[in-house]
This record gives C-alpha cells, structure tokens and sequence, in this order.
C-alpha cells in the first residue's frame, strides 16, 4: 500500500488529530488564520472542504504541525521517535525504484493550461502584501555533471500564472547544482512537488552531504523503496504518488526581487533578490489536494518540521559523546520560533558530561541551535511550564550558563551581527553571535546521589494513583 498524502489525512482523522472544516474558507484571506488555531489551540490539523474561488478542491494544513503526527506516520510514537528513526537511518538509506507511471500523471497540462492562479495557493500573514506563497514546495534538482538529485523545502513566490520567484539559500545545495548550470549558460531543470507523506518532507529538510539524494533518506524512514516517474519536460524523477508536481525552469543569471514573507522564526524578511522559475508544465492527481504548509508566527508549520530532523541528526551526535551518554530526548522547541533552543532530557552519571555533551549538540552541520539547555528525566522537554521549572530551580547562572561568542549563526537570527563585508550574490550576509548553554540538571552531576536528591519535586499526595475523570461521573 502506498504510503502518501491520503493515507497519512486517513490516519489521522483515525486518530481524532484532524479538523474537517466544511464551511467555506478563502485561501487569500483566512484560510493561514483557521489552520493556525487549529495547531496551537487544540493541536490538530486542519482539511478544508470548500474553498472560495476554487471549486472542486481541498487543501490541508498543518500535517507536519507536531513531532506527534510525523512519528504517528511513521509508525512510532514521539516519545520513542527519535531511536526507532535513528535506528531506521543507521541500518541504511533505501533507494528508489523507477515506475512508468502513476496518480500524479492523472491530469497533465502544458502549456497556457499550466496556471499557477487555478492552484488554491494562500497567503501566509498579513505581512506578506496579499502576495501567496507556496510554503509546501519540495524543489527537486538534478547536478548536470553527477547526476544525482538533490530536495530542498523552499519557499515560492508566486509572479504570474507561470512565474514563481524560487528561495535558494546561497552555497547551499540547490544553489551548487544551480551554479553549475549557470556557469554553463544553461537554464536549471526544476519540479516542485507539493503533498505527500510526512517521510518526504522530513527528507526534504534533512542537513546531509550534497551526494546524497534525500529521497533515499525518505525510503529509509518508511522502510521501503518508494516509487519514482519522469517529469514530462525534463529527466528528474519525482515521486510517484505525490498530489501535484509544478515543472520548470530557473533562467540563467537573472533574479528578481522575491518577498517579503513571514520566515520560520516569526518575522518577516524582507525583499531579496532570488531567481526565478518560468513554469512549463503541471501535473496532478485527480480531486488534488493542496497542502497549505504554513509559514511564519510561531509555532508554524514549519517550525515542528525543520526541528524534526535536526533532533534525529543532533541525538545521533550527542549520544556517543565520550563514549556514551544515557540521552532521553532532544526537543529543537517550536514555540521558541525558528528551532533556536534545543532541550536535551538526560541522565548524567558523570562529571564535565554535561557540559560535553551541550558543545556538541551547538556545534553540528545545522546553524540553527543558540541556546542549549539540559535538563534530567523528571522534567518534560516537551513542556515549557517544566522546563522554566528547571531552570528556575536547577541553575545558578554563575556556575551552570556559559556563552560562547564569535559564532556562526543561522543568517535568519536578526539578533546576531551581519558581517557587510561578506556579501552574497543572493542578498544574504553570513552572521556572527555568541551562543549559550544551560546545565538545568539537578543541581550538577558532580553532586552526590544525596545531595541531587534534595532537587526532586514534591508531588501532591496521591498524584500517581488518581484519574480526575473518575470523580466526575
């Protein structure tokens, strides 16, 4: 059975984690609004049945929302996420395998009849200018010379019923397989594909090296080798089961300004100048669904899905810092906007295995983490209230927090210094600012079992044996 979009909405709606939003919402005015309550204030996604202006479609939003919905996708639960996928990665990436044809081929337009204006795209916030974006688009490219392929969750502005500006962040993948083109004079082939199962998404975000096809990783995580068709304008191979897939190109040496949006931290950046694709063809299954994936206030959409894999690549690291450390759980906090602050939940054993294990975990390929806080089993690094709780209690800022400065930062962190000098061809300027790590363990693992012991929370009589619902009835 296919593992895709569908059967992902289908579970779970099983799960009571979906909202069906019957009456009709407008994409351009409050579609963003009615998905954003539904994640953050009773923690579901959102499927929206009749949209104003565009008859016959459906779009979701928030299907990435939560580490919980992603790891019910695949198969596990979140608390036991971060081993089980970490496990799945370790025993090896599964490649793809090429198929002739598929629900993704089921409508294709070329052509005038590729219109980008019949898509329900939405409008993001309000600082967006009314302009859509598509927040829930995977760009796949193909390096000229290697031909290996390469997905990158990137942003597109819409330009025009076959014009979209492209978000390529510079000396980052896509930009090296699009400079290669470009140093040849020759347009770079693109497909964006839009809806489908979490496991591709997670790849598409996924910090690895650029030989490496996330796809692979995708397989890897849902365990078997997914099925791949031809673009109908070019050689990339895209997935088969996906609900849209937009072909183009990306002119050579030309750019446009392209913003402003509401970015992943909160905050809008403003106008870059960014290339842009000239659109050629749209294929699509029938009755496709839109996946409004929603950028911008936290916690957004894309808050929970960049920290996702950023948490299975950042356990994987700190877990075997000097030797072993017993780590519990790494949580990049979606609400703290933009995946800055990392908790890591641990059991230390040992002194100076803290403070380790926290340069490791702000020391990785992802720019992304500022602030590292540790905290022990008994507190819940899901949970903000227990984790103030912590650092309340726990910390003595004179012994237990330690700023490292002159850092690279993620060039998104407004609150870092932009280095003017260091300029980019793209508008971007890499960033430098200091970085900060928390001991928010009991006390400090160099304190005996009997002195760690006076940090342990009281618990109101007869917590652990009592059920409020059973007093109700």
């Amino acid at each position: 059975m296919a593992q895709d979009l569908r059967s992902y909405i289908d579970l779970i709606r099983e799960h009571k984690l979906l909202l069906d939003i019957k009456k009709e919402v407008d994409p351009l005015t409050n579609l963003a609004g009615i998905a954003y309550r539904g994640e953050n204030e009773v923690g579901k996604g959102t499927m929206f049945h009749s949209l104003k202006g565009f008859p016959g479609w459906t779009a979701v939003s928030y299907m990435c929302g939560s580490r919980e919905k992603m790891a019910l996708g695949l198969g596990t639960t979140k608390e036991k996420s971060l081993v089980e996928l970490g496990g799945r990665i370790s025993r090896g990436l599964i490649k793809p395998k090429a198929v002739k044809d598929g629900p993704v081929k089921e409508i294709i337009l070329k052509e005038d009849q590729a219109d980008l204006g019949k898509i329900p795209i939405h409008v993001h916030s309000d600082s967006d200018r009314g302009v859509p974006f598509i927040g829930s688009a995977m760009q796949f490219v193909k390096d000229p010379e290697t031909g290996t392929q390469n997905i990158a969750l990137q942003r597109d502005h819409i330009k025009g019923a076959q014009k979209m500006g492209i978000f390529v962040h510079p000396k980052r993948h896509t930009d090296i397989c699009m400079q290669k083109y470009w140093q040849a004079g020759k347009p770079m082939p693109v497909a964006t594909v839009i809806g489908h199962h979490p496991a591709y998404y997670i790849a598409s975000t996924w910090t690895t090296s650029y030989d490496t096809d996330e796809i692979d990783i995708a397989g890897a995580l849902l365990q078997q080798s997914v099925e791949l068709v031809r673009c109908e304008t070019s050689d990339i191979m895209v997935p088969a089961d996906a609900e849209i897939v937009i072909e183009g190109e990306v002119p050579p040496n030309y750019m446009e300004d392209e913003g402003p949006f509401c970015e992943h931290a909160g905050m809008t950046h403003g106008t870059l100048q960014q290339p842009i694709i000239n659109v050629k063809c749209i294929t699509m299954r029938r009755n496709a669904i839109y996946y409004a994936l929603q950028g911008g206030r936290p916690i957004s959409e894309s808050q929970p899905l960049d920290g996702f894999p950023m948490e299975l690549v950042l356990y994987a690291r700190i877990k075997d810092v000097g030797g072993f450390i017993d780590v519990k759980d790494v949580v990049a906090l979606p609400y703290a906007g933009g995946s800055h602050i990392i908790v890591v939940q641990m059991n230390p054993r040992k002194a100076g295995e803290v403070r380790s294990m926290l340069m490791a975990l702000l020391s990785s390929p992802y720019l992304h983490p500022k602030i590292g806080i540790a905290v022990d089993e008994d507190i819940d690094p899901h949970n903000a209230q227990s984790i103030m709780y912590a650092i309340s209690t726990r910390v003595n800022p004179k012994s237990d927090v330690f700023i490292i400065p002159d850092t690279l930062c993620h060039t998104g962190d407004l609150t870092a210094e932009r280095l003017p000098d260091v300029g980019d061809h793209m508008g971007f300027y890499p960033r430098i600012g200091s970085k900060m790590l928390i001991d928010a363990t009991k006390g400090s693992s160099q304190l005996t079992p009997e002195l760690r012991a006076y940090f342990e929370p009281v618990r109101p009589m007869g917590l652990a044996n009592v059920k409020l619902e059973d007093f109700l009835a």
